[in-house]
């Protein structure tokens, strides 16, 4: 007796690939774009910080010395434009008057604009008993120090 002959089965054929070659190219490339991206601000970020330090850090500074009544301190990071404009005196009687404003806790700078000569600061303050006031501070660069040109804190 013979025995039948059969071709043996076609090997199974290859899975489909999930995405054609020019999707996964462009997935790639799409997330290379959003690593760069990201990459990109937070160098931008960390240069935002560093280039505003010296202005900030002037705030604090003047911030600290009227909040605990040290009027005179406060007013030496006055630039010499803005004391023409307010007396040691004025300055004196009007932070006196409102030193609730310089008892601040927190400061919150969203906008912030510097160049080599200027610098500009502006958001909220969050003082002592937990009030948030709009605050914005303009300063310029004098003497190599960083001096306030004008300050508001409040109004808004």
């Amino acid at each position: 007796m013979t025995q039948p002959s059969y071709a043996p089965p076609p090997p199974p054929a290859p899975p489909p690939s999930a995405l054609p070659a020019w999707a996964r190219w462009l997935g790639l490339g799409c997330g290379a774009l959003l690593l760069l991206g990201a990459v990109a601000g937070s160098v931008f970020f960390v240069f935002m910080k560093k280039a505003t330090a010296g202005p900030e850090k002037t705030v604090q500074e003047f911030l600290a010395a009227a909040g605990r009544g040290d009027f005179p301190a406060a007013y030496e990071h006055f630039s010499s434009d803005l004391k023409t404009v307010q007396s040691l005196e004025k300055f004196t009687a009007e932070a006196a008057a409102h030193q609730r404003f310089f008892q601040v806790q927190e400061t919150t700078f969203n906008n912030r604009s510097v160049d080599l000569q200027r610098a500009e600061l502006s958001g909220s303050v969050t003082l002592t008993d937990g009030t948030e006031k709009s605050a914005s501070f303009k300063l310029m660069k004098e003497n190599g120090e960083w001096k306030l040109t004008s300050y508001e804190i409040g109004s808004g």
